[in-house]
């Protein structure tokens, strides 16, 4: 691809809400989309999350919160 065309090439990104998701992103949630889990963040993936964050910033002591969008993550 010519350097010179990426140049030209503007991409917008309003926000969050108005973006399509990634094809890959849309085949794992049609897979898991009948799965019932419990409240956020006490998940088998929000667990799972967790130790992969622990593990890349090497540290085993910490805390790790998952908040929700809008308005309260604003307040934290």
């Amino acid at each position: 691809m010519d350097i010179r065309s990426l140049e030209k090439t503007m991409y917008s990104f309003m926000n969050d809400y108005s973006e399509g998701a990634h094809p890959r992103i849309l085949e794992l949630l049609n897979k898991t989309n009948y799965y019932q889990h419990i409240g956020y963040g006490q998940d088998v993936h929000s667990k799972k999350a967790k130790e992969y964050i622990k593990k890349l910033i090497g540290k085993e002591d910490v805390d790790i919160h998952f908040i929700p969008g809008s308005q309260v993550q604003n307040s934290v």
